[in-house]
């Protein structure tokens, strides 16, 4: 009987952290996808200013997202500034 639930114990405790890894891979993929809407905006303000072939964008330390794009026949390198979210939400 002792042996059982020294076993059941250690299943339990094996099982436990596989619950936190999944709450921190349900974060790291919202966070992907706020990421990702947040290119897309990008995108659309850029294409918005006339700017075409638009390269991904990506996400430098200041907030700013930065790529290429083309505009009158030239290729340029290009940065957007998002707006931030209201009550400190972060972008």
């Amino acid at each position: 009987m002792t042996r059982i639930m020294l076993i059941g114990l250690a299943t339990a405790g094996m099982a436990l952290p596989a619950f936190a890894d999944e709450s921190s891979n349900a974060a790291a993929f919202s966070a992907e996808l706020t990421n990702a809407a947040n290119a897309q905006q990008a995108r659309v303000q850029l294409a918005h200013q006339g700017y075409t072939g638009i390269s991904p964008l990506y996400r430098g330390e200041q907030g700013h997202w930065y790529g290429t794009a083309v505009k009158d026949g030239k290729t340029v390198i290009v940065g957007v500034l998002l707006p931030q979210a209201p009550n400190g939400l972060t972008n």
